[in-house]
């Protein structure tokens, strides 16, 4: 999905190329039967069960920043017996194929954040080794497990999650796609069909979504990968608190930070690739910055420099509208 500036702000992801029908369906399966096993081995609290994502258990790992925290720290799991079924969870095969898709895929068609990512997650476990990465070679740094066994939300948003960034959200369990299980992003007016196994990545601190419900004889559940937006200010902050930077900054020092503030949603803008750079094959976008096009405009600049090419049949562009993005 592309903004009405060729910005690509949702990715569609399906399943991974080349592992259609039985395959994937396998690894599915798999994937869904130990988040089954995960859930039955675990105890979860009311909190946990009954939040505001809707009325299912869940549980994260990994770490962030914000919400109390006074300094990035790893989520905690209460309890040997929930700890070693997480981490048996975490170990799983199925699982990590589904998390080495979903940082595949974001690091194709969003290159440029995926980059920041993975920079400030290797700064911030440099700085603190005790962080606990769920996966290696992985650029988000939590996971969250919607265990189900009817994992569907009501409207929200996630405002922790960085704001010029994606989430990475697969399905599982078996359930009618046609019947529900569909995401809704509202601000788009799409209802989009989401079979099992598949993978969606949007920016879902920007975006109102839920999930229509399946139905009640059927399960489902969900893996969703992302990074709190804490994390950067932490490292944009020089490792430490806003409210510690401010206290010891110099007037200097805050006059550059406010500069910095004013113009951080037209940074933020330029991480999004450009959907007719990938049609030329560019798609880290490598082209767009060695020429400087890279600074915000109104136009798409590359698409002035370069003939457009049509996209294939099977990569089918939808010209959006989104007006959420100019206030990242």
């Amino acid at each position: 999905l592309v903004d009405a500036h060729d910005r690509i702000v949702a990715v569609l992801g399906g399943v991974p190329h080349g592992s259609k029908g039985k395959e994937w369906q396998a690894v599915e399966v798999a994937a869904t039967a130990a988040a089954m096993k995960c859930r039955e081995s675990s105890t979860f609290t009311e909190a946990q069960k009954h939040g505001r994502r809707g009325d299912f258990a869940s549980r994260t790992v990994g770490y962030g920043y914000g919400n109390g925290r006074r300094k990035p720290q790893n989520f905690r799991v209460s309890g040997k017996a929930n700890q070693e079924a997480m981490q048996e969870l975490l170990q799983n095969k199925a699982i990590q194929r589904i998390s080495g898709f979903q940082n595949a895929l974001f690091n194709t068609f969003g290159h440029k954040n995926y980059l920041d990512h993975k920079e400030t997650n290797n700064e911030l476990l440099c700085k603190q080794p005790e962080l606990r990465t769920n996966f290696p070679n992985n650029a988000f740094a939590a996971t969250t497990f919607n265990l189900g066994p009817l994992s569907y939300s009501p409207p929200h948003m996630d405002p922790d999650n960085r704001a010029s960034s994606w989430c990475a959200d697969t399905t599982m369990g078996p359930f009618n796609p046609d019947r529900g299980g569909h995401l809704v992003l509202w601000d788009l007016g799409l209802v989009i069909r989401f079979p099992p196994g598949s993978t969606i990545l949007f920016p879902s601190a920007l975006i109102t979504h839920s999930t229509i419900p399946i139905q009640a004889d059927e399960t489902r559940y969900a893996m969703v990968q992302y990074s709190s937006g804490g994390l950067f200010r932490w490292r944009e902050n020089g490792f430490q608190s806003d409210k510690t930077f401010l206290a010891k900054a110099t007037s200097e020092e805050r006059a550059i930070r406010e500069s910095a503030r004013a113009s951080r949603w037209k940074l933020s803008l330029q991480k999004f690739t450009r959907w007719a750079d990938i049609c030329h094959g560019d798609w880290r976008g490598t082209a767009r910055t060695e020429a400087g096009l890279d600074e915000l405009s109104e136009l798409s600049d590359l698409e002035e420099l370069l003939p457009v090419l049509r996209p294939a049949k099977r990569l089918r562009r939808q010209q959006l509208s989104v007006n959420n993005l100019s206030n990242v």
